[in-house]
């Protein structure tokens, strides 16, 4: 990631940060980590390709996602949220050459970095219980091309663009302490407006020379979303004890 990139990313965080400081009410900080569940709902199943003898298979294989949230409450039923995450998916390469009876695997991984900001709408369930749901748009920064190889294969991954907006929606439960913070529990899903990379894989094992194909990688996802808040009193309390 060149110094542009890190100074666009920096100016984002800056800005959002802003936006959220200058509502009222309550202001809530927080940590998530988020697995990524491998499911179809989500439309990121394996891809096979046949060229020549020699077959190419790509299978998403999970992953994770962690970072820190900033809930800015503008009423009772509805904050603004942003945070800044990490995120790491992992893939398996598969490739067969039926006629020598030859199968190698692989693994490769995308690392990235996303700063999403929600409208959140809160239905209250019980006393300290809520129901949350959540949407909005997520920017997602792709640092670099990625690319491995072995005896038998090498693999590129070409980004589309280092910077790639996206569409993120979740919904969740949550449970408010007075003073041991919220916990949350739920699940998001986020679409790229476009294919994140294109995966570019040569076989170059023995009888066959040059057997090439290329993967469109979606980069959608279903994540398990973990999260505690920690307890924030509301402003204009503060405010009125002063």
């Amino acid at each position: 990631m060149n110094k542009w990139t890190v100074f666009g990313v920096f100016l984002i965080c800056i800005l959002a940060v802003k936006v959220l400081v200058a509502q009222k009410a309550v202001t809530t900080f927080g940590l998530q980590f988020k697995p990524i569940i491998n499911t179809d709902i989500a439309n990121n199943r394996p891809q096979f390709q046949e060229v020549g003898n020699v077959s190419f298979t790509i299978s998403p294989k999970g992953g994770y996602s962690f970072g820190m949230l900033v809930r800015k409450g503008i009423t009772k039923q509805f904050s603004i949220e942003t945070s800044i995450n990490v995120t790491q998916r992992n893939y398996n390469l598969k490739i067969d050459y039926d006629l020598i009876n030859f199968k190698g695997n692989s693994d490769f991984r995308y690392n990235a970095y996303e700063i999403p900001v929600l409208g959140l709408i809160y239905a209250q369930l019980g006393e300290r219980s809520y129901l949350n749901t959540a949407f909005g748009l997520s920017l997602n920064f792709l640092p670099s091309d990625w690319n491995t190889f072995g005896d038998y294969f090498e693999h590129l991954s070409v980004r589309k663009s280092w910077i790639m907006p996206s569409i993120l929606a979740n919904f969740g439960f949550e449970y408010r302490t007075y003073d041991k913070g919220y916990w949350y529990i739920g699940f998001s899903f986020l679409r790229p407006f476009n294919y994140i990379t294109t995966a570019i894989v040569q076989y170059k094992g023995p009888l066959e020379q040059g057997e090439i194909t290329a993967f469109n990688i979606l980069g959608n996802y279903l994540t398990l979303d973990l999260r505690y808040f920690f307890n924030e009193p509301p402003e204009n309390r503060k405010s009125k004890r002063r």
